[in-house]
Parts: C-alpha cells; structure tokens; sequence
C-alpha cells in the first residue's frame, strides 16, 4: 500500500509534544525547561509552516512530558524538577496568533519579557498556599469574545506534585477533570482541581511499581489507569477518587477496590522495559510497546506478544504507539520509521502491514529503509548524520520564515511522540493536506502521514 508524506523541521529536537484540539497549535518542549507554542501556517505550496506564539517559563529542568486538553482547553506540563504545571489562558485570551513585538511589550501583567519576533513569554507567579478543601471539576476555560489576540495571555495553575524524584510523563484522562503523573519516584500522582486554593491536588499510587514509571493511559471511563515502567510490567490500577468525582456507575470498578489498588499487573516472557501503553477502542484492551521490539496486547488477565517489529535492516524498539481505528494502529521509535498495524476485526490478533519511510510516498512489509537499502542503513545514516551535524541528528534543511523545513524523507532520530488527527479533521486536511498521524522526533522533524490507504 502507498502513503504520502508531509514533512516540516522545528528548530530544535523534539522531548514532548502536545497538540490542540482541532491541531492547528502544538506544544513543545525542545529538551530544555520552556515550553514553546507554535502555530501552524497551510501553505499551498511548499511544507507546512510554523510559527513561534508563545514561550511558557516556570520549569527549572528539562520538560518531560506534555498532554493538551482538547476541550478545556489547558496544556499539562511536568518536568525533571518535579513539578508540574497546568497552563490557562487568561481571561480573555484569544485564539493564539503571533503578535507584533510592540504589541508583546505592552501585553496584560503575566506578560514579563517580550520575546523576539512577537514571541510572548509569560512567567506567573505561583499562587499563594491556601486552605486545602474539597474538590471539584476542572474550571470552564476563559470566554474569548470580544478580544484580539495582543491580549492572549497563559497563566499557570500549581500542582501539588509530592514528588521526591523527576516526573516523566502527563496525561489528561477523557473527562479533563483528573490527569496522572509518572515518575522516576516509582509512583504515580494523580491531580483534582482545588477551587479554594486554586491549585492541583494529588492523591499516590505507591508501592507497586519497582521502578521509573514512563508511560501511563486513562481507560475511557476514566476510573481506570494502565501504567507501563522499567521494572517491565504493565499495571492497571483503580484510579477513581471518591469525593471528588460522580459515583462511578455500576460494574464501572472491581468490587471493594479503593484508590491505588493494582487490578492487573502482567507482562509477556522476555518482556524488555515498557516505553508505552495505549487503549484499543472497541474491545477496551491494553496494547504496550516494550524494549524486546515487541507490542504486546491484553485483553483479560495474561499478556500476549501481539508481534515482534520485522522488516529489513536494523529493527529497534517503539518508543510510542498510537490507536488510529478499531482496526489501525501506528508504533515508531528509535528506527524513525513509522510501523503500521492492522487487523480485521475485533477478534483478530494485530498484525504488520507495513513500514513507511516516506522515501518515495510508499511503504511495504519488509520496511525499506528512509532512503537506504543495506541492512541496517537507517541506524548508520544516523551516526554518520550526527558526525556531520554535530551530534544532533539533524539533517541540514532550508529555512522559511526562521523556521528550517527539512529535505529529508523520514526521521533520522528517535520518534518521541505520535497523535491521532479526529477523523472530521484528518478528512478535510489543512491548507488542502489529508493526515491522520503525526510524528515528531529529536531530529526536529514532523511528519504528517496519510494512512488513507490503510483505512
């Protein structure tokens, strides 16, 4: 089967990235402790360009995970300092457009130092500690009518992390009124809104984990956490917090479960560290990528290897994987290439349909390598690139706008995140493009592919 590709180059390597609702705006964190919004520009010719809107300072080390509410419109940060943040735009805040430096000069007061180019950068101040009460949803986000955008602004919300190691993941769970934290700690911290102290509070999920927690994924009913860790397990836990969210519905959670209990903790023979875990729509099962180059696959209470990453050349593990339909799944990793999955029906295990590298629109079973036909060609292009490069893997691009657009064909680092495109979306494309995945990775690459062939 055949698969376009639409490639644009960042400026700098890709730690984390979050998008939007309707995936006009990302957020990303370039491996250093801001966290840098960029607008994208449809543009009809030529690579998709983006645009610098905003720079989210507060972090004091590298920002590791990143996750934006689609309806609430927050973004949910954390980093290697332990902390976490969840980013509102401040009342009044419109839609993000770039601004003029002169207009970024004279922005409300959470606006502390004008970046260049009309780049905002905002630095709120913590709110002050207050009185711990009860919870309750997640604020409704700020009315924008009625404003331009050299008013938009982002203020930030504490998290009361509890950490004593680096937080490692973030996500929201469906409902938008909870998220989960992962961590080096081997805990997971589970956030609620506190509306008389105006900040996040945590609850632990303690003592099952034997080391760094990286992945985690909320169950659609949102009373469910799967977690995946070092230690080589995945886990499923009761994540429903009583008090602060509606009575969960009956046979929703195992009967006299608590918060924190693990339900399930699994993993398949030779199973290496897991780097992620995701939901399968339509059965409800766990599908996770581990460091053996396997994905593997729960449906019940044992593991099963649903396939083992097979092509030519090199075959590295996935670091992220991605649920596009009930019966099309994506994976990629250190091999750059995106992994497509498929199956026939609900019933039916998982199986590989293909490898895409982008190199000429195409992909196939056995996987060509970005351009390159010896085996293992993809891992030495990649040394041989950070020789050349400097040690960034980047391949050298043209610049549009200040933002390098690449000429290569396929990542040449490892791919750090992926996101699914709502379907309404992905059908009408932006600026004329069909897409239905992204892929972002530490060469600074994001690539939109086109999987219409496979849907």
């Amino acid at each position: 089967m055949t698969s376009t590709a639409q490639q644009t180059r960042l400026p700098g390597p890709v730690q984390a990235i979050a998008w939007n609702a309707d995936c006009s705006s990302v957020a990303v964190s370039h491996c250093g402790n801001e966290v840098v919004i960029y607008e994208a520009t449809p543009s009809s010719s030529g690579p998709l360009a983006w645009s610098k809107v905003a720079v989210l300072e507060g972090h004091h080390q590298m920002v590791s995970g990143l996750d934006w509410a689609p309806k609430a419109d927050q973004i949910l940060s954390c980093s290697h300092d332990r902390n976490a943040f969840v980013w509102m735009r401040t009342k009044g805040a419109a839609p993000l457009k770039p601004v003029a430096a002169s207009v970024a000069a004279a922005a409300a007061a959470t606006l502390q130092s004008p970046g260049p180019s009309g780049v905002q950068r905002f630095r709120a101040a913590s709110p002050a500690p207050g009185r711990a009460g009860r919870s309750a949803p997640a604020p409704e986000p700020a009315s924008t009518s009625g404003l331009d955008a050299a008013s938009a602004g982002w203020e930030k919300q504490m998290v009361i992390t509890r950490l004593t190691k680096g937080a490692l993941c973030v996500r929201w769970s469906p409902s938008e009124a909870k998220f989960a934290i992962g961590s080096a700690a081997r805990v997971v911290s589970v956030g609620y809104y506190d509306p008389e102290s105006k900040w996040w509070a945590c609850k632990m999920i303690r003592k099952a984990h034997e080391s760094s927690v990286v992945c985690v994924a909320w169950h659609p009913n949102s009373l469910l956490l799967a977690t995946g860790s070092t230690d080589r397990r995945v886990r499923l836990f009761n994540a429903y917090v009583p008090g602060y969210e509606p009575e969960a519905a009956a046979g929703a959670l195992p009967p006299n479960s608590s918060f924190g209990d693990c339900l399930v903790e699994v993993a398949h023979e030779g199973c290496g560290w897991v780097h992620s875990v995701v939901w399968s729509p339509g059965d409800e099962a766990l599908m996770y990528a581990s460091h053996d180059a396997a994905v593997g696959y729960l449906r019940g209470p044992q593991a099963q290897v649903a396939l083992r990453v097979s092509g030519g050349g090199a075959q590295l593990p996935l670091k992220c994987l991605a649920v596009v339909s009930e019966r099309l799944a994506v994976g990629a990793g250190w091999e750059g290439r995106l992994l497509v999955m498929t199956r026939k029906s609900l019933q039916e295990p998982w199986q590989q349909a293909g490898v895409l590298d982008g190199s000429s629109g195409a992909g196939s079973s056995a996987g060509g390598e970005c351009g390159s036909g010896t085996p293992g060609g993809s891992v030495v292009r990649q040394l041989a690139q950070m020789h050349i490069s400097g040690g960034s893997g980047a391949t050298p691009g043209k610049s549009q706008g200040g933002i390098t657009q690449n000429v290569s064909t396929c990542h040449t680092a490892c791919v750090t995140g992926l996101h699914v495109r709502p379907p309404g979306l992905a059908a009408r494309g932006v600026g004329g493009r069909v897409w239905h995945v992204a892929s972002a990775g530490l060469d600074g690459q994001v690539i939109m592919w086109d999987l219409s062939s496979y849907l």
